[in-house]
């Protein structure tokens, strides 16, 4: 029997089912010979799912306990969070207390080599005009790993340059002067990036919405021409090639797999 992959996201509603479908169909092609499975960390979204009829919606403790049941004794859990934080610290636990022998890949963005790789994806969406920033925005976090973003930040600058702007929709990193920064600096226009895996609900809301405290909103009061990649990273040319090559550590791991 072979080691299944299970694939975890935090899951979201409709939106992300094109990024999904997208990522299935690429790590589906790369290991042809193993089972691909899916569950949601989010237990609100995944019980939302389920009480809709989505059967196949599961939390990842509901989906290890499906294949220990069906004989499977080891699998593949490759966590699709881009940072490890408070999600990915709840996946480990849940690992941990399975029958299954989980080989856990790592966290998206969470190596010297993911950062530059995601410096690479992220290339055709930088801007190189003078007048111009470039601010990619992320989800935030209570977590220690909230960090990352000025990891992310660093990266991006030494490779593009200091019009690169790295924040958050909320919690941390603190982000809330970042328009007066970059109005302060003498931009005129600012490319906003979503650094979510899925351009959903945070995109439409606090990224691109028309409400008063939405980021668009903000520069368009200051002044500043505002423009927006209105899809996630998960639809990214390149990106897939990180997840698979987490993917393939994983399974390296362990020589049972």
């Amino acid at each position: 029997m072979k080691t299944p992959i299970i694939m975890v996201a935090f899951g979201t509603t409709s939106d992300a089912i094109t990024t999904y479908r997208h990522i299935d169909k690429k790590v589906k092609e790369h290991f042809p010979d193993h089972e691909i499975f899916w569950s949601f960390s989010s237990r609100i979204i995944t019980k939302q799912l389920q009480w809709e009829g989505r059967k196949e919606a599961q939390l990842p403790e509901e989906l290890f306990y499906r294949l220990a049941e069906q004989g499977y004794t080891s699998a593949v859990v490759q966590s699709l969070h881009l940072f490890p934080g408070t999600e990915f610290s709840s996946l480990k636990t849940v690992m941990e207390k399975v029958k299954l022998s989980c080989s856990p890949g790592s966290p998206l963005i969470s190596s010297p080599d993911d950062y530059m790789e995601i410096c690479r994806v992220l290339q055709p969406f930088i801007s190189t005009a003078p007048e111009k920033a470039t601010l990619v925005l992320g989800h935030g976090t209570y977590h220690p790993t909230w960090t990352a973003y000025y990891c992310l930040e660093t990266f991006l600058r030494r490779r593009f340059g200091p019009h690169i702007f790295v924040g958050a929709v909320e919690k941390y990193p603190e982000s809330k002067y970042l328009v007066d920064e970059i109005v302060a600096a003498g931009y005129k226009k600012v490319h906003i990036i979503p650094f979510f895996l899925v351009a959903g609900m945070h995109y439409r809301r606090d990224i691109a919405g028309d409400g008063e405290s939405s980021w668009q909103t903000r520069f368009i009061k200051r002044g500043i021409e505002t423009e927006a990649v209105d899809h996630g990273l998960g639809m990214l040319p390149g990106f897939d090639k990180i997840i698979i090559r987490h993917i393939e550590a994983a399974i390296g791991k362990n020589s049972i797999l």
